[in-house]
């Protein structure tokens, strides 16, 4: 009888902690803006966890438009000379850059509700992990071509408005800025590798387009209760 009236219980329990998820919304976003660059951002948010406070996972990624300084001088190997700027480089068709900005976020969010008629808010704050890539590619000289990478830790804040269109969908704006710390910057190597604080680092980092501070606009869809 012990056994039985433990088991109902934990149906019971069980029962109850189901019914509160399949009541509680769940929201799946995608928007797509300016942030350095083309970006693109995918987001689950579950709201009114604790009252109005959420909580938000978030991942982007980022097309910059800059990535290597057109105003690096390029230096020459074996000579040690300068051979001009890297913007002088790309105008004669003789080097080309590329790379890629990867953030994941983690956000409180605090829910502010219907601000105008159809229009809801939220507020929301957090940390950011940024895995940033820039490619220099020279067409004559292979030896100075490299990947660098630099991954770094940040902390993020901004404002999203909805707009209910129909049923569980609704449109999304979001104006946000994001920060990020000095991290370690590398080519794969070990002499391409420099700390913050390292002889060199300030040199080496002044070299690249990697986002310090980010101001993003966004806009997209949202579907909730899932």
């Amino acid at each position: 009888m012990k056994r039985l009236l433990t088991s109902a219980a934990l149906l019971a329990a069980l029962t109850a902690a189901t019914a509160s998820a399949q009541t509680r919304p769940i929201e799946l976003g995608l928007t797509a803006g300016y942030a350095s660059g083309l970006s693109g951002e995918v987001f689950v948010h579950a709201p009114n966890v604790a009252g109005p406070i959420g909580v938000k996972l978030s991942a982007a990624y980022t097309s910059p438009s800059d990535s290597i300084r057109d105003n690096v001088e390029i230096t020459g190997l074996n000579s040690g000379l300068t051979l001009g700027t890297f913007g002088s480089f790309k105008s004669r068709g003789l080097a080309t850059e590329s790379g890629s900005h990867m953030v994941f976020g983690l956000d409180g969010t605090y829910n502010l509700g219907e601000v105008t008629p159809g229009v809801s808010a939220l507020g929301y704050a957090g940390a950011r992990y940024g895995m940033f890539r820039a490619t220099e590619t020279y067409a004559d000289d292979a030896t100075l071509s490299n990947t660098w990478t630099m991954n770094s830790f940040g902390v993020g804040a901004g404002a999203q408005l909805s707009y209910a269109l129909a049923g569980n969908l609704s449109l999304v704006g979001d104006l946000g800025v994001d920060h990020y710390f000095a991290g370690t910057l590398s080519n794969g190597t070990a002499n391409g590798t420099y700390a913050p604080g390292e002889a060199g680092y300030s040199d080496q980092r002044a070299r690249f387009a990697f986002p310090g501070t980010v101001f993003k606009a966004k806009i997209g869809l949202k579907f909730s209760n899932f």
